[in-house]
């Protein structure tokens, strides 16, 4: 493959992943909202699809999402900060299935009996969302008035 083949292929799957990446971004922010607005719903479905096939698929999902992330981050503003980030999830999503079903199971109650921090938590994924969408956000050039 030619070094210009190569570049638009490079080209395409930076247009590719950046739309993905803002979903990604969209769907923790309003997952947060969800967290810090209704936490009694957010934990009672969490409860409901605790199970091996559920942790599994969660497992699978937080893989795509790290993956998703670190692929993104060198077309970003802060590729270090979505690097990072993308590591994390990636890791938990790896030793998600791990811990098993009554570990999930003990976090959820643990989570209940506590929801102020549990709508601390959604805040902090809202903000985590904002972030994300602030690094992939295009640089804009900057100019000054006279």
């Amino acid at each position: 493959m030619t070094d210009a083949g190569r570049l638009r292929g490079d080209q395409a799957k930076r247009r590719l992943v950046r739309p993905i990446a803002l979903v990604v971004a969209g769907v923790v922010a309003v997952l947060g909202v969800a967290g810090a607005v209704i936490p009694d719903i957010v934990i009672a479905t969490g409860r409901y699809l605790v199970s091996p096939s559920g942790l599994y698929a969660a497992a699978a999902f937080r893989v795509g999402v790290g993956l998703v992330l670190i692929l993104a981050a060198r077309a970003s503003r802060a590729p270090g900060i979505l690097r990072a980030i993308g590591a994390v999830v990636l890791v938990g999503g790896v030793a998600n299935p791990f811990f098993g079903v009554e570990a999930a199971r003990a976090r959820l109650d643990w989570e209940a009996a506590h929801v102020a921090l549990f709508r601390v938590e959604g805040a902090a994924f809202v903000c985590l969302g904002g972030l994300i969408v602030s690094a992939l956000r295009p640089d804009r050039p900057i100019t000054t008035q006279r």
